[in-house]
């Protein structure tokens, strides 16, 4: 089956990782949200749409002619009846939530190239209420189902782990996939309740210690004498240290020294300067406020657990402790020695002052340079139109 990706508005309760990328491009375990759907039933990703022109350079649509099942780029590949009851649906009609939420639509071509997607044009039906629909709702979901994500990911996994080093101490064999060109030090690995998933090119390293239900990406290095706790997703080319538990990473991005991550998200091309901390959990052991860029407002998460939400391009400096439910949006700089505010605005730099677009840019290259990336001219177009938009706002 061939099938098409859609965004809705529940992109604005992703901020600020949904900025920089659509949905589907996330990187959630062991791929991005796009290619889980390839990999779990063979179904061929051939159409793409975002209502949001300023990630069009990038992330261009793609309409294609012929007949497509398009599926909300929000909705996860979880459950029996899922796959099988989209393969059935009828066409040219839009599947919705009882609360009007769009789910899939079935469409016969006659799109041109670049065109939107018009999903008010069609036939509504409510999805029957015995399929499971299972959604990345918030974005605190990107740490808080990251379990659920790797187990449905192992459970589809295609591959056959090479045998494990010497070197590693282990326990739960059959839980463990080693990728051929991943290499390990003397390290440590507790599988036993969970899997644990170690990518092309990874990298643990002397001392490290990983639990159950982890993902090291490709080329992501696991530094020495790192602990990391259970329930974490780290996309490719990271590097990881200190101790990390139930956070997910979305790729390209450092936290190489000691401190403690937790219950956090971290973007891309994002560091963590040593010593830094999170706070996960208030001292009256009550529900999390989150800050929402979308609504300028707090938010009760519902959440005991809630650590650090980093957009990318954001940095800290050395001993940065991050207060309880904090929210830092892209390109921020965090130079703190008491608890940061809930919120840091994007663009930020110090006392009221933010980045100079240009300047921002620079650090772009640089940062894609160390990776021996160069940054394009669409990412930086998306940059520099963030900054317009944001920095003008405060």
């Amino acid at each position: 089956m061939r099938i098409g990706l859609f965004e809705d508005e529940g992109w604005k309760r992703l901020l600020p990782l949904s900025r920089v990328r659509p949905v589907w491009h996330i990187w959630w375990g062991m791929d991005r949200l796009a290619d889980k759907w390839q990999r779990y039933y063979g179904w061929e990703v051939v159409g793409y749409w975002t209502p949001r022109t300023i990630l069009h350079q990038l992330f261009p649509p793609a309409f294609p002619s012929e007949t497509v099942t398009w599926i909300n780029a929000r909705l996860l590949p979880i459950g029996e009846t899922l796959p099988l009851w989209l393969r059935d649906i009828s066409p040219d009609i839009l599947y919705v939530t009882p609360e009007g939420g769009p789910v899939a639509l079935r469409t016969r071509g006659g799109f041109s190239e670049g065109s939107p997607l018009p999903l008010d044009k069609f036939r509504r039906a409510l999805v029957p209420s015995e399929v499971s629909l299972r959604w990345l709702g918030a974005v605190t979901d990107l740490f808080s189902l990251t379990g659920q994500v790797i187990y449905e990911d192992w459970r589809h996994l295609r591959e056959k782990s090479a045998p494990l080093p010497a070197s590693l101490s282990v326990r739960g064999t059959d839980n463990i996939f080693f990728h051929p060109t991943a290499k390990a030090g003397f390290s440590t690995i507790s599988a036993e309740e969970g899997p644990v998933w170690i990518g092309p090119h990874a990298e643990l390293q002397d001392g490290s210690i990983i639990q159950h239900t982890n993902v090291i990406g490709p080329y992501t290095s696991i530094l020495l004498g790192a602990r990391i706790r259970t329930h974490n997703s780290f996309g490719p080319y990271c590097k990881v240290g200190g101790e990390v538990g139930q956070s997910t990473i979305l790729g390209y991005s450092n936290k190489a020294h000691d401190g403690f991550l937790g219950h956090s998200v971290i973007g891309e091309w994002c560091n963590i300067g040593a010593g830094s901390n999170t706070s996960n959990l208030k001292n009256t052991y009550g529900f999390v406020q989150l800050y929402d860029p979308d609504a300028q407002a707090l938010q009760n998460t519902g959440l005991q657990f809630c650590g650090l939400i980093m957009g990318d391009y954001a940095r800290c400096g050395i001993q940065t402790p991050f207060t309880t439910g904090c929210m830092v949006d892209i390109f921020a700089n965090v130079v703190r020695t008491t608890f940061t505010p809930k919120y840091i605005p994007p663009f930020f730099w110090d006392e009221k002052t933010f980045w100079e677009c240009d300047k921002a840019v620079e650090a772009a290259r640089r940062m894609y340079s160390r990776r021996n990336k160069s940054l394009s001219e669409a990412e930086e177009t998306l940059l520099r139109s963030w900054y317009a938009l944001l920095v003008k706002a405060q």
